[in-house]
């Protein structure tokens, strides 16, 4: 299966309206509001790569009020994802997520992805091709948790240069 995120900066307050939108377009999974450097974060997902470039093309861009978008494309043979789709739902309810996205030194993904996958907050990574080395999502009880995790976790693991994190928005969002 094809997997792309696609990180979106808009026009303020205009969340809600987009992420309606975006809840219409099919490869769309999931969506979220965020706090950081962009303000909606989109997971895309169809075992037709090019409905992805499409929905992306001629969907997520074409929506009024975004500024500009960034494509993230997941290299599907190094991912993990640790739990069901109902465990994610409980845990998405009653705790704070962030995604975060790393930068590595070249080559290093494989042996940085088997170190996230020790981080028992860590639910999900996906190595990328692009900008971004990794991206992964946290799930803990509070925004000073997901923190500590950074630092004290991630930041830690050898051949991780930088990070960028974005914190979800809880009550703004969608998974199907």
């Amino acid at each position: 299966m094809s997997k792309a995120y696609v990180l979106i900066a808009n026009e303020s307050g205009t969340e809600d309206s987009i992420i309606s939108n975006l809840n219409k377009i099919e490869s769309v999974n999931e969506a979220h509001g965020t706090f950081g450097s962009y303000d909606i974060l989109t997971k895309l997902e169809s075992y037709d790569e090019g409905k992805i470039h499409h929905d992306i093309s001629n969907g997520i861009r074409k929506i009024q009020k975004i500024r500009s978008t960034l494509t993230l494309w997941v290299n599907e043979k190094q991912s993990f994802d640790k739990v069901n789709k109902i465990e994610k739902e409980v845990l998405e309810k009653y705790m704070v997520q962030a995604f975060v996205m790393i930068r590595c030194n070249r080559s290093y993904e494989e042996s940085i992805l088997q170190e996230l996958k020790k981080i028992t907050e860590l639910v999900e990574a996906d190595s990328l091709i692009g900008s971004f080395e990794i991206i992964c999502k946290i799930v803990a009880p509070t925004y000073n948790d997901i923190s500590d995790i950074i630092s004290k976790k991630i930041r830690k693991i050898q051949n991780i240069k930088s990070t960028i994190t974005l914190n979800v928005v809880g009550n703004q969002g969608f998974n199907k």
